[in-house]
Formats: C-alpha cells, sequence, structure tokens
C-alpha cells in the first residue's frame, strides 16, 4: 500500500453512499478556512436545528473532553477549536448517514474503536510532541471507508464481516474480493472528496501499515493506536495479528510522562470511564 493521496476515480463501492449532509459539507469548508470566526461557524451550524442538537449533544460528552457544559454553539466552537468541530460534524454526519441501514452491533463496534482510537491518539501524540488535534481527528475518522462500505453495502458488507471473523479471513483482501477496494483505500478516497487535508488521507490509507518502533510521524502514531485499541479489548473486527499491549506502548517516544505508561488494565479504566459518559 502507498501513502500516495493522488485522487483516484471514484470506485463503483462507493456509488451508492448517501449524499454527505449539505450543512456538514459549509460547516467543514468554513471551519477550514484560516480567518473563521466561531461567530461565523456557530451561526451556520444554527440553520440546521437537528444538526445543532446533535453537535450541542456530542460537544457536551465525555466523547470530546470538555470540562465544563458547553451550552452554545459559538461557546461549543470556542472551546473546541475548528479542527475538533471538523471532526465532530464529520462524526456526526457519518452517524446519521448509517445508522439507518446498518445494524446495531456492528456499527457501536465501529464507533467504539473509533472514539477509544481518538482518545489514545491524542494522548500519544501529546507525548510524541505531535500535534494532537490532527492526531485526534484522524485516528477518530481512521475507519472511515469502513462506515462508508457499511452504508452503502450494508448486508453485504455485515455477511462479509461475519465469514471473515468465522474463517479467521483477512479483511483487507477480502474487501478487495468482494468490492474491489479496501476500506483503507475507500477512506483515503473519501477524505479526499470530502476535503480534509492529503495528511488525514495519508494516515488513512496506510493504517493498516506495520508500525514503526518511535518513528515520530502522525501515519505511524495512527498505526500504533489502532492496535492499541484492540489490544485494550475495544477491536471492531477480529485482528489478523494479536499484538500484546506493553509492545505497541514501547513503539512510542517518551511514553513514561502518560497514563498509557501505566498497566493495560489501568489504560482500559481511564478509556471505558471516558466511554461510560458518550453518546454512542
Amino acid at each position: 500500500m502507498t501513502a500516495s493521496t493522488v485522487r483516484p476515480q471514484a470506485p463503483w463501492a462507493l456509488r451508492l453512499l448517501p449524499p454527505f449532509p449539505a450543512i456538514a459539507h459549509r460547516i467543514l469548508a468554513l471551519a477550514g478556512q484560516e480567518n473563521a470566526s466561531p461567530q461565523e461557524v456557530g451561526g451556520l451550524i444554527r440553520l440546521d436545528p437537528s444538526f445543532s442538537a446533535e453537535l450541542l449533544r456530542f460537544a457536551n460528552s465525555a466523547l470530546f473532553g470538555v470540562r465544563r457544559e458547553v451550552t452554545s454553539l459559538t461557546q461549543a466552537v470556542a472551546i473546541l477549536g475548528m479542527d475538533r468541530v471538523k471532526s465532530m460534524a464529520t462524526f456526526v454526519a457519518l452517524n446519521n448517514m448509517v445508522r439507518t441501514s446498518v445494524r446495531a452491533l456492528a456499527l457501536r463496534k465501529v464507533w467504539v474503536h473509533s472514539v477509544v482510537t481518538a482518545i489514545i491518539a491524542e494522548e500519544a501524540a501529546r507525548v510524541s510532541r505531535l500535534d494532537s488535534e490532527v492526531a485526534y481527528t484522524t485516528a477518530l475518522l481512521h475507519n472511515l471507508g469502513t462506515l462508508g462500505l457499511m452504508s452503502a453495502y450494508p448486508a453485504e458488507y455485515s455477511r462479509m464481516l461475519e465469514v471473515s471473523n468465522d474463517f479467521g479471513f483477512d479483511l483487507l483482501e477480502t474487501e478487495r474480493d468482494l468490492f474491489e477496494i479496501d476500506h483503507c483505500a475507500a477512506g483515503a478516497y473519501l477524505a479526499l472528496d470530502w476535503n480534509f487535508p492529503d495528511q488525514l488521507a495519508a494516515a488513512i490509507v496506510t493504517h493498516h501499515d506495520e508500525p514503526v518502533a518511535n518513528q515520530r510521524s502522525l501515519d505511524n502514531l495512527i498505526k500504533i493506536s489502532w492496535r492499541l485499541t484492540d489490544a485494550l479489548g475495544y477491536a471492531a473486527f477480529s485482528p489478523a495479528k494479536n499484538w500484546a499491549y506493553d509492545n505497541l506502548v514501547a513503539y512510542l517516544p517518551n511514553v513514561p510522562n502518560s497514563w498509557l505508561c501505566h498497566s493495560a488494565d489501568a489504560a482500559k479504566a481511564e478509556l471505558d470511564a471516558r466511554l461510560a459518559a458518550s453518546p454512542l
């Protein structure tokens, strides 16, 4: 797999994907502008009452780690920052797109895996001196392609997961056999099509590649973070390889300054507490 982010022709497997909500597109475009203000972004979000309510609900959850109650959209934007507002808007939009067509249990496993990976990646980025906001957003969306394929082909994708888990088939190979694209490439395509940064798309397309010890890069951090998520028991799918938590933590630089360096049980307790108050 290559980290190239040249936008490919639209894959046929994603042509049945429901359209990305127009309000989410507009929020992402405005929040991505360098001079956008919280008032402008909050005013745009306010134009869609249901979307506004969802965003406030998520902003006040442990999912986004806000320490005090968020009571207005402008306040939410100011507290969370533009990067996190974009990831939150994408998360809400995807949730609305997918939840009507995918079985609740399968979808919840993907969401929980994504959220835990985002929390881990944010902390790992902090101790590794990388941009924690970018790491959080990228980790939250690293399975974007899975959600896209799930939404376009809910019955077929769910059945594929069952068969892959039962018989130990390689997930990426099985996806390519059935849909002529795997969820890594599908996610990178969607990220570019929805105007996310090339850096995010590159991390998505390579996240199943093998991690490298002590390499300080966003791509490598995502590779380690989702595997830590699996090692702690939050896997969305049966893993191709079982990693030990302690071995994975050793791949991260400067980790002694973090709760990640404690035991796997302590790290899981920290994450369980965050998940308990999230709106998943």
